[in-house]
């Protein structure tokens, strides 16, 4: 069984903010939509979610149908 690529989904306080923060660690937005409050990340083979006022706590998430 394939289960997808695998990221961790981060509840923030402060999307732009935590935008910023990981784009100077070299990530790059691939999908989402800041005005909504998330965005997924992708540094090489890492994906990460901001996810802003969706979730109490950080989750680790597999991604059906997404390659690392």
């Amino acid at each position: 069984m394939k289960l997808g690529a695998f990221s961790v989904s981060l509840a923030v306080k402060d999307i732009a903010a935590s935008r910023a923060f990981y784009e100077q660690l070299g990530f790059e937005v691939v999908h989402g939509d800041q005005a909504q409050n998330w965005l997924i990340l992708r540094n090489g083979t890492t994906n990460i979610g901001l996810f802003q006022g969706m979730f109490e706590k950080n989750t680790l998430t597999f991604n059906p149908g997404w390659d690392q």
